[in-house]
């Protein structure tokens, strides 16, 4: 199903999209632009921003529930494990096969869109995570928003 060009692309938008400072106001403001862009999407989403372990920002549309925080426990888990988008290691994991413990554990982790790193001034500093579209639709809305973010910060 995945490609090396699209782990390369998954590669890429990691590198592209960090941040050179991040705080809590920033946290709020993605984290509302998250949840605007999914009042746009076909099926409601939740959205969550962790910071410093900390979960600083958090929204379930209405529709979203239980079910949602409980893939986003995941995404997290597999974002910060890997330090990577939490489809990245699911297409590491599909074109590489499972080399660790941890990548055929799906009830800790979850390999499928959603979940992103957050990158601050070259450190791992929590994750964005998106949960309650289709996987690569949850991707696809989270890193554009960041993306759209990144713009708006600058």
């Amino acid at each position: 199903m995945y490609t090396q060009e699209f782990l390369e692309k998954l590669k890429q938008q990691e590198q592209n999209l960090r941040f050179a400072s991040f705080d809590l106001e920033d946290a709020y403001t993605l984290g509302t632009m998250l949840r605007e862009a999914g009042k746009k999407e076909p099926e409601p989403i939740a959205v969550r921003v962790v910071l410093d372990d900390l979960a600083v920002y958090q929204s379930f549309l209405p529709g979203t529930g239980l079910s949602n925080s409980q893939w986003m426990d995941r995404k997290y888990a597999t974002v910060c494990h890997s330090r990577h988008s939490s489809l990245r290691a699911a297409v590491e994991r599909e074109l590489d096969g499972i080399r660790e413990p941890w990548q055929s554990d799906e009830e800790q982790f979850a390999f499928c869109g959603g979940g992103f790193p957050l990158v601050v001034d070259g450190k791992f500093r929590g994750a964005v995570i998106v949960s309650g579209l289709p996987h690569l639709d949850d991707h696809r809305c989270l890193t554009d928003t960041l993306a759209e973010f990144i713009k708006v910060k600058k």
